[in-house]
C-alpha cells in the first residue's frame, strides 16, 4: 500500500517538474534576449565612438552570458578563417551556438550579423538601432509570454499528475 502511495507522489512531482521545466524554457528564452540586447546595445554605442576594428569592438563588449559566449565564438571563428569574413564568421558562430531562441530571434540576429562591419561607422549605428528596437519588441512579447504561460505548464503538468494518479 505504501508502494502505490509512493509511486502516486512520484508521479505527481514528476509531472509537476517537467511543467517547471517547460516553463524554464520561457525563462531561458527572455534571458538570453536580454542579454543580446545588452550586448549588442553597448557594441552600437562602441560603433559611434570609436573606429577600432569590429573583433576589438566585440572583445571590448564580450562578458559573461549567452552573448558573450557567442562573441567569442564569432572573434575566435574570424580570426580561424584569416580575417577574412565578419558576416561569415557571426553567421557559422549563429549555427554553433545552441541559443534557446525562436527562429524570428535568430532572424534578427543573422540581420545584425549581416550590418556588422560592412557600412561606415553611422550607417552602422543607423542600421543597429532599428535592428535593436526589433530586438527589444521580441523582449518584450518574451516577457509576456514567460509571465502568461510559465504558471499555466506548471499548473498543467501538476493537473496531469494528478489525473494520472486518480486514474491509477
Amino acid at each position: 500500500m505504501t508502494s502505490i502511495w509512493l509511486g502516486k507522489i512520484l508521479l505527481l512531482t514528476g509531472s509537476a517538474a517537467m511543467g517547471l521545466l517547460r516553463g524554464q524554457e520561457l525563462k531561458k528564452r527572455t534571458a538570453c534576449l536580454a542579454d543580446f540586447r545588452r550586448a549588442l546595445g553597448a557594441l552600437s554605442r562602441e560603433l559611434a565612438f570609436s573606429l577600432r576594428p569590429l573583433p576589438e569592438l566585440v572583445a571590448g563588449v564580450q562578458r559573461e552570458g549567452p552573448a558573450g559566449v557567442f562573441f567569442a565564438l564569432c572573434r575566435r571563428q574570424f580570426q580561424d578563417s584569416g580575417g577574412e569574413s565578419w558576416t561569415d564568421s557571426w553567421q557559422r558562430a549563429l549555427e554553433d551556438s545552441p541559443l534557446p531562441l525562436k527562429e524570428e530571434d535568430l532572424q534578427i540576429l543573422r540581420e545584425t550579423g549581416e550590418v556588422l562591419g560592412r557600412y561606415d561607422g553611422d550607417s552602422q549605428r543607423q542600421a543597429m538601432e532599428g535592428l535593436l528596437a526589433r530586438l527589444e519588441e521580441n523582449l518584450a512579447e518574451a516577457r509576456t509570454e514567460e509571465h502568461r504561460l510559465f504558471r499555466v505548464y506548471v499548473t498543467l503538468g501538476a493537473a496531469a499528475g494528478l489525473f494520472a494518479c486518480i486514474l491509477l
